[in-house]
C-alpha cells in the first residue's frame, strides 16, 4: 500500500502547526512502521523520482509527503489562510482566472467565512 499526504500545512482556515501539531510527520509515521519519502508536490519530476524510488514491501506500507503549497499559483491567495473560506463576488472569481493566467494580482475584498 501506498498513500499520499498534500501537506500544504493547512487545515481548514488555521494553519496545522496553530491547530495540532502534525511535525515531525515523517517520523511520526515511521513510529509506526511506515516507509516515507518526501517530495514537492508541485513538481511532477521531483513525485516521480519519490514514487519511482519507493520499494513495495507487503510487510509495511509507503508514504509519499507531497510538500505543497495551498492556492499556489495564485499569489492573491497563497498560504492565506483568511482567503480560503471566502464567497467572492463574481468580478473577484474573474479577476482570479486572470491572475491565474499571468495578469495582475486580483484585488479581493470579499469577507473570510470564519469556520471552527
Amino acid at each position: 500500500m501506498i498513500a499520499v499526504v498534500d501537506r500544504n500545512n493547512f487545515q481548514a482556515n488555521i494553519k496545522t502547526e496553530e491547530l495540532i501539531p502534525l511535525n515531525p510527520i515523517a517520523d511520526k509515521f515511521e513510529s509506526f512502521g511506515w516507509k516515507t519519502v518526501s517530495c514537492n508536490g508541485h513538481d511532477f519530476d521531483d513525485m516521480e523520482k519519490a514514487f519511482s524510488g519507493i520499494q513495495v514491501d507487503k510487510e509495511k506500507p509507503s508514504l509519499v509527503i507531497a510538500e505543497t503549497v495551498r492556492g499556489k499559483g495564485l499569489p492573491s491567495i497563497e498560504s492565506r489562510a483568511d482567503r480560503w473560506f471566502v464567497n467572492f463576488k463574481p468580478e473577484e472569481v474573474e479577476m482570479l482566472l486572470k491572475e491565474l493566467h499571468g495578469e495582475e494580482k486580483a484585488k479581493l475584498t470579499s469577507d473570510t467565512i470564519v469556520a471552527r
